[in-house]
């Protein structure tokens, strides 16, 4: 079973691979280590201009910002490489 088993080097390789593919798809890396990276998708929300723009509608915006609140911002994945060298991709 231990021959299944990458060194070091091919598991960096594994995970480089995996981040480039994730980055081909519009994410960027928000850190990294050796084996594992989070990368990250979209933009916070600005919940300061969202309260601006909510009290001088007079709370009508206030329906965009919670609609904005709950499916935007940021969404990050994890990528972990085993020791197998296989990439393991994980939203969170």
């Amino acid at each position: 079973m231990d021959a299944d088993r990458k060194t070091a080097d091919e598991r960096k390789a594994a995970l480089a691979l995996a981040i480039s593919q994730q980055v081909a798809l519009g994410m960027r890396v928000e850190s990294q280590s050796d084996f594992q990276a989070i990368v990250v998708k979209g933009k916070p929300v600005n919940h300061i201009l969202h309260g601006i723009l909510t009290a001088v509608t007079l709370g009508m915006w206030g329906i965009v910002w919670l609609i904005l609140f709950v499916t935007g911002g940021q969404k990050r994945t994890i990528i972990n490489v085993d020791e197998y060298g296989n990439a393991l991709i994980t939203a969170v």
